[in-house]
């Protein structure tokens, strides 16, 4: 009888299965350890001995699978591990850029150089699985399961030799494996025929009769020895298609099975983890664990609860006694008109929970006693009662945000502070001046050998528990303030009559100055910082004050310390509220005149300063309300920004009346959907948008805090540089083109507010050719830039004649002034893509998290400003400390801040010759070519620099010898 003639050896491909569990643990990884290290990763996979007659067991990558070596040990007989290494790339371009052949010759190339080196077997410990192993049979048929270690032993004496695996594959087919075992036992041991045997089980036991037994032989190839020698290979996981072999394409893993609260959460808290990969790891233990008392569920309350979801703070407590009325809708940005009539801490708990499910948030509805409020007899228990309540919450929470509308009704919660050493943030607004603070810490005990108890008493120090000299409270440098400003004042001061984007600014600064002070080892006991002094901190600077004014462009830090004769936190004070409890406070409240005796007040101090108003504003209540604005972003910024636009000048005073007037044409235009991530950062969104496109699901918001506006939300792409159009694209990209010329062309004023550099291209071209308002909003880390466009240029004649053809675009504008310079004067590249090559940390939305109401609230100022000045969008560029004839303060070119360094710098700019956007050369070549120029320019932005002369300007520069600062990680990872 013949022998079997040889035939190729068939194996059975091994399926893989790469379990939900993995993809959300390397998530954790790359978030919370990796960062923007794209370094290959160790892991193990794992896989079985088949366990199913009909069904082949899958090589399974785990959870488990993303631990180190050393602390796995999760194999066992049911998983055999099996190591390997995880690419990890930053981007979508840096997986589509992996050369796979490259990848897969590399893999190969190990198989062949382990053969080829000498391997010292390690020994197995008893728990180690050893799922390639020796089978030893010997002449009288004994069979003995060896480590491969052993093979050499085993030679001669008639000794068969099996080469055992544990077998995947299923029916007659060994699995996949085999390959490359066969492979490196030939070129390892050199042996020409190798005997196997393919180990299978049924459900957890031996199934020999399923196991198989064979014979294969594999020939070395010619050179393989040789250092460069690298096998042919395959082994991506693909289909067969007949006899074609066809690679897969990527696959994409649908992760909803996660489950989805906490899902909810990871996106919530992602920008504050992506905050660590280049700037300051977030304490999230810490900020979640907070627990944050809010005194007020006004304008500055519901923007300050909104922005400390956003930090990541998940207990909340609200203090308020009113209710919501029809005014607050368009100036707190929480309620709606469903809640006009509902008392503000209970219609603000759900609408904290539709933005974050995870917050615990407590609302309590109670007056808080106010200093110079006289008590009657009926009222003293109830207010004595409120009294121990609020002492209950301020001992209870770590930190007391100071949000009332009146001075006098934070006397007793900073007294309060004070006694219970808790960390306590105010917040004053004043027309168009604010000051936010946190009160230092309550004092120090002096010396020793006296009864605790009296020693807290009578025995207080000037200084805080580390022995520091301690900073003052809100009243330390203002004691003017004794009585009751609500019956003293007139209209305008006992109504909250504030510039609109004032709330914004303050309540960023606010919040922003809470994350830090947390962050601080020292926490409440930390000293001031000034502005202009270094400090290590990835955060900044930790001020004790900040002073700024919208009307002045102006922001100061300042450091004032604990004062002696201070009504709220003074040794005296807080003695004499020790020794007498309520009974001080509610003889406090009666009469206040009682603490100027106690505290030896003799001369009464200036209060904060701010800007007063005059009997009538001159604010065009008819321009404001006739003002169509373009908003392109409805985004965090837009969201804001349109927000406050409607507010504008909300409650002017005219004639002693005050009326509710703003924007009221709004147009807003965005590509991208509500998710999950946007609702705690993006004000106007709840739970009830997610999925929905931004441009509709805004306009519901909008109507309802104001029903008055006529807003229109238009969903579409704005056509950018650096962003190819297939031709099957490019029609629908030149329709967008149009459309876009059509709505800048139709509105008074366009705000750039979208969240890439070459988005903002467009729109300012268009602008600069049609005379437009253009306010642009850009974010970067902790600063921000808010700037006004100049006006477009002027025409010069060039026939006598008046030939218009001949006209010439002027470098001045139509008032012959010199024209002041757009977002890109100061550009020296084309705009490109800037997204597909970002890490995640720079795609997504990673700025401090009060940056954008900050942001917001400058850039509806300016634009306030500019539209009341005589000579619009042609007014001159101002700068802060010169004095302005404007009747709303100071008009600015450009204004940037920083949140780290506390600064605000008000800049001049002209047109550039060379901007890639206003430039005459560009406008010229736009007006002569139309649409044609500007999809020449979207798939060749490098013509761009041709165009207006950068090319050369660079050449002639001795570009390559020059070392230029790229600011764009800094100023252009922006809101959408």
């Amino acid at each position: 009888m013949e022998a079997a003639a040889a035939r190729p050896l068939q194996v059975a491909a091994i399926g893989v299965c790469a379990e939900t569990g993995f993809w959300d643990s390397l998530r954790r990884l790359k978030l919370d350890v990796l960062g923007t290290d794209d370094s290959p990763i160790p892991i193990t996979g794992y896989y079985t001995p088949r366990q199913y007659e009909k069904i082949a067991s899958l090589f399974r990558i785990c959870p488990e699978s993303i631990l180190p070596p050393s602390a796995n040990s999760f194999g066992d007989r049911n998983n055999c591990p099996v190591p390997g290494t995880l690419l990890n790339t930053n981007n979508m371009r840096g997986f589509q850029n992996l050369d796979r052949a490259l990848i897969l010759r590399a893999e190969a190339k190990k198989v062949t150089s382990l053969s080829k080196a000498f391997i010292e077997w390690r020994k197995s410990s008893e728990t180690t699985v050893v799922p390639f192993f020796l089978i030893n049979i010997t002449q009288d048929s004994t069979a003995t399961v060896r480590h491969l270690k052993d093979w050499k032993a085993c030679q001669g004496n008639g000794q068969k030799l099996l080469f055992g695996f544990y077998d995947h594959g299923n029916r007659g087919f060994p699995g996949w494996a085999l390959r490359n075992y066969i492979a490196f036992v030939s070129l390892r041991c050199k042996i020409e025929k190798v005997q196997f045997f393919c180990y299978r089980e049924k459900r957890g036991h031996p199934d020999l009769q399923q196991s198989l037994i064979g014979e294969a032989s594999f020939l070395a190839p010619h050179g393989w020895d040789a250092p460069d020698y690298v096998p042919e290979a395959i082994g991506w996981e693909g289909e067969t298609i007949g006899k074609e072999y066809k690679e897969m394409k990527p696959k994409e893993i649908d992760l909803s099975s996660i489950n989805p609260a906490s899902q909810d959460e990871e996106k919530q808290l992602m920008h504050l983890k992506l905050m660590g990969w280049r700037h300051f790891a977030v304490n999230l233990d810490k900020l979640s664990s907070a627990r944050c008392l809010l005194l007020g569920a006004g304008t500055l309350g519901c923007e300050v609860a909104r922005l400390l979801m956003t930090w990541g703070v998940r207990k909340l407590t609200v203090v308020d006694n009113g209710c919501v009325s029809m005014s607050d809708l368009v100036k707190q940005s929480l309620y709606t008109d469903k809640d006009c009539g509902v008392p503000r801490v209970t219609a603000i708990v759900p609408h904290l929970k539709e933005r974050c499910s995870a917050v615990e948030v407590e609302g309590i509805q109670m007056e808080i006693p106010i200093l110079g409020h006289n008590i009657s007899a009926s009222n003293a228990a109830s207010v004595l009662d409120d009294c121990k309540r609020l002492q209950t919450l301020v001992d209870s929470n770590d930190v007391v945000f100071l949000l009332n509308e009146t001075r006098e009704s934070m006397w007793l919660p900073t007294l309060l502070c004070a006694d219970k050493n808790k960390i306590a943030i105010a917040a004053l607004l004043k027309y168009d001046s604010y000051l936010v603070m946190r009160h230092g810490a309550g004092p120090g005990i002096k010396g020793g050998g006296m009864d605790e108890v009296i020693a807290q008493i009578e025995n207080l120090s000037t200084e805080d528990a580390l022995g520091r000299q301690r900073l003052g409270c809100c009243f330390c440098s203002d004691i003017a303030s004794l009585v009751n400003s609500e019956y003293t004042g007139t209209l305008d001061q006992h109504s909250t009559v504030i510039s609109p984007g004032l709330t914004s600014v303050a309540s960023g600064k606010a919040v922003e100055l809470f994350a830090r002070m947390l962050h601080h080892p020292d926490e409440i006991h930390a000293p001031g910082d000034i502005a202009g002094t270094d400090t290590e901190h990835q955060l900044g600077l930790l001020p004790h004050q900040m002073q700024g004014s919208l009307s002045k462009c102006v922001l100061s830090t300042v450091l004032c310390n604990s004062s002696s004769n201070c009504i709220a936190c003074s040794n005296a004070v807080l003695s004499e509220y020790r020794r007498r409890g309520f009974y001080f406070v509610m003889q406090a409240i009666n009469c206040p005149t009682h603490l100027k005796e106690l505290t030896n007040i003799s001369d009464l101090k200036k209060p904060f300063a701010c800007s007063k108003i005059s009997a009538s504003i001159p604010v065009n209540l008819e321009k404001l309300s006739s003002a169509r604005c373009l908003l392109l972003g409805a985004g965090t910024l837009g969201c804001d920004v349109a927000r406050i636009l409607m507010t504008t000048i909300s409650l002017t005073m005219v004639e002693h009346t005050f009326q509710d007037c703003g924007v009221r044409k709004i147009t807003i235009v965005d590509s991208g959907r509500v998710v999950v991530s946007n609702l705690a950062r993006q004000s106007l969104y709840t739970s009830d948008d997610r999925d929905s496109p931004k441009a509709s699901a805004i306009l519901g918001h909008l109507k309802e805090r104001c029903p008055s506006v006529i807003a229109e939300g238009i969903k579409m792409e704005i056509p950018m540089p650096g962003h190819p159009v297939s031709p099957n694209e490019a029609a629908s990209v030149l329709e967008e083109c149009k459309r876009l010329q059509e709505l800048v062309a139709s509105h008074d004023a366009i705000f750039l507010l979208t969240d890439t550099r070459e988005s903002r291209w467009l729109p300012t071209l268009l602008c600069a050719n049609e005379n437009k308002i253009a306010i642009t909003a850009a974010l970067g880390y902790d600063s921000y830039l808010v700037m006004r466009h100049g006006a477009g240029p002027g025409t010069s004649r060039g026939n006598p004649d008046g030939d218009a053809a001949a006209d010439k675009l002027s470098a001045e504008d139509a008032l012959g002034r010199q024209r002041l310079g757009c977002y890109f004067c100061n550009d020296v590249v084309a705009p490109v893509d800037s997204v597909s090559n970002r890490t995640l940390d720079q795609q997504c939305t990673v700025t401090r998290p009060g940056l954008a109401s900050i942001a917001s609230g400058r850039a509806a100022d300016l634009f306030t400003r500019l539209l009341h000045h005589p000579d619009g969008i042609h007014a001159q560029g101002e700068i802060a400390g010169t004095n302005s004839e404007g009747p709303l303060g100071l008009l600015p070119h450009q204004i940037r801040g920083s949140l780290s360094q506390y600064n605000l710098l008000t800049l001049l700019g002209y047109s550039s010759s060379n901007c890639t956007a206003c430039s005459n050369a560009v406008l010229s070549e736009y007006q002569r070519r139309g649409m044609d120029f500007v999809m020449q320019v979207i798939n060749e932005p490098t013509y761009l620099e041709d165009l207006t002369g950068i090319t050369d300007l660079m050449k002639s520069a001795a570009y390559s010898q020059v070392e230029w600062i790229d600011e764009a990680d800094d100023d252009e990872i922006d809101m959408l």
